[in-house]
């Protein structure tokens, strides 16, 4: 059946995507000269009344987080309901939480690290809950996974155990929309971290106990049946070999043996979710499009902050262009 209570943004949503940053703009970007002149390029867009109290380029970032708050008030404010904008700032709520209890821990307070003005949960409620130790206001499934870095804390676990509570909180809202299209993202997405995971923890030869806390639950995949294996990498390859990701997994591999990053298996994976929302195009009626414009728009974010990122590093045009992920329209 179409969802027709989604209709009204659905005519918004077309009109938002006619904005988004298109090859051609980006490309400019890519072939501007200095990082100012990037900026310059990048005033022709939406992301122009950012830009205009800018003291210099390497303040890029508030400019990216305004546009980022922007867009998801618009969406909220456009929507029947904002259970849909909600389920996706979930993630900047635990982000914002583990930036707390490192904080809390560790004595270091970065607090420049904290995203205001988009999770659903207000900054002052994290940072009262955490300096209290009581958690009771938090959703439960949260609230549990605090409870439980405080109780054994370390900062690695602090990251994994509230990604794994964060994933399941996707899973559980995803089947509440009954959408395949958002479940089937949510687990080309747990499946592609887990990968990048299984990696990291092979190079770092933590043990298969570590591994199965820190793969994510939302996932298809089972890489623990991989952790014993001598070549683990080999290993992996194969095991994945006739799977949807077997590309992204064979040159990323191959990429991260000869430099000892995994940029090219990021951009491959990214690409690969991209063109999973690129469906959404052709969605008459539900919620698909909202999510695509949504996540289309990240996409941008992390393309504009990698294009900033290099030239103000002086980086080659061609080494910032092989980084750049595809765009959405």
């Amino acid at each position: 059946m179409l969802d027709t209570k989604y209709a009204y943004a659905l005519g918004r949503i077309r009109v938002l995507e006619t904005r988004l940053l298109d090859a051609g703009k980006i490309d400019r970007m890519v072939e501007a000269k200095t990082a100012a002149e990037a900026l310059k390029i990048l005033s022709e867009s939406e992301y122009a009344p950012h830009l205009a109290n800018l003291e210099n380029e390497n303040q890029f970032e508030q400019v990216l987080a305004a546009e980022r708050s922007r867009i998801y008030k618009l969406l909220r404010s456009m929507l029947p309901e904002t259970g849909l904008v909600d389920m996706f700032a979930r993630q900047f709520d635990y982000h914002n939480l583990k930036v707390l209890l490192k904080a809390q821990k560790l004595g270091e307070k970065h607090y420049e690290l904290l995203v205001p003005d988009v999770g659903n949960i207000p900054l002052d409620e994290l940072l009262l809950a955490v300096k209290s130790g009581d958690f009771q206001s938090l959703p439960p499934r949260m609230r549990r996974a605090a409870e439980s870095c405080l109780a054994d804390f370390h900062p690695q676990l602090v990251d994994i155990r509230l990604d794994v509570a964060l994933y399941k909180d996707y899973a559980a809202l995803a089947k509440k929309y009954r959408s395949r299209f958002l479940r089937e993202y949510f687990t080309y997405l747990a499946d592609l971290i887990n990968i990048k995971t299984f990696i990291r923890i092979m190079r770092l030869k933590h043990s298969a106990d570590f591994l199965a806390e820190a793969l994510l639950p939302a996932g298809e995949l089972d890489l623990t049946v991989l952790s014993d294996s001598s070549e683990p990498l080999a290993a992996l390859t194969e095991h994945l070999a006739k799977s949807r990701y077997a590309r992204i997994v064979q040159e990323g591999v191959k990429h991260y043996r000869e430099t000892g990053t995994l940029t090219r298996y990021e951009k491959l994976a990214d690409n690969f979710l991209l063109q999973h929302l690129k469906q959404a195009k052709y969605v008459v009626l539900g919620p698909e499009p909202v999510i695509a414009y949504l996540l289309a728009k990240e996409n941008e974010i992390k393309i504009i902050r990698i294009i900033m990122v290099g030239k103000i590093n002086r980086l080659p045009t061609e080494e910032i262009r092989e980084r750049l992920r595809d765009v959405y329209v």
